[in-house]
């Protein structure tokens, strides 16, 4: 109880009370971070902690909430760049990066899923044959690939249709 009650600290300022901050150790069992985690967010400004007369890292409500929205973008995939960019940004850059950011997912995806059927097609009909030397003079082995990557799409969209 008593290490509780160090961990959670009630700070005093001119006579006002103010949130209960919390030490490094407590933040990271509440988060699931590490503690070297918490540190390296706040050496790199992502973070800032407040620090006791001691020296100890202190967090608030709303270093808590900024932790929060670190986490999440963390999942979203982004680096910390792109954290730093939108924990300063506004609503409406949030929603335009978050948009351009989706954009690209897709068109990741839409590549992988090529990829996905050009393996399954090798896979199906097996290895493609070497060109020609004949052929090879008018291309190169990496544009044939490319050709055939393309004839195979053409295939699936004509089925689909």
């Amino acid at each position: 109880m008593q290490s509780r009650m160090r961990d959670s600290l009630c700070l005093r300022v001119r006579g006002k009370v103010k949130a209960f901050m919390k030490k490094v150790n407590e933040v990271s069992r509440l988060a699931g971070v590490s503690r070297r985690t918490l540190q390296f967010y706040d050496d790199e400004g992502l973070l800032p902690a407040e620090r006791s007369k001691d020296n100890y890292r202190l967090y608030d409500d709303t270093a808590l909430e900024c932790l929060w929205q670190i986490l999440v973008y963390r999942e979203m995939g982004l680096d910390l760049k792109e954290i730093k960019h939108m924990l300063s940004g506004s609503e409406k850059e949030k929603a335009q990066f978050l948009n351009q950011k989706m954009e690209n997912i897709q068109q990741q995806v839409e590549y992988l899923n090529g990829q996905m059927e050009f393996m399954t097609c090798v896979q199906k009909h097996g290895m493609p044959p070497v060109p020609s030397e004949e052929s090879a003079e008018e291309k190169t082995y990496v544009e044939h690939i490319s050709a055939l990557r393309k004839m195979k799409m053409k295939k699936e969209e004509d089925k689909e249709r």
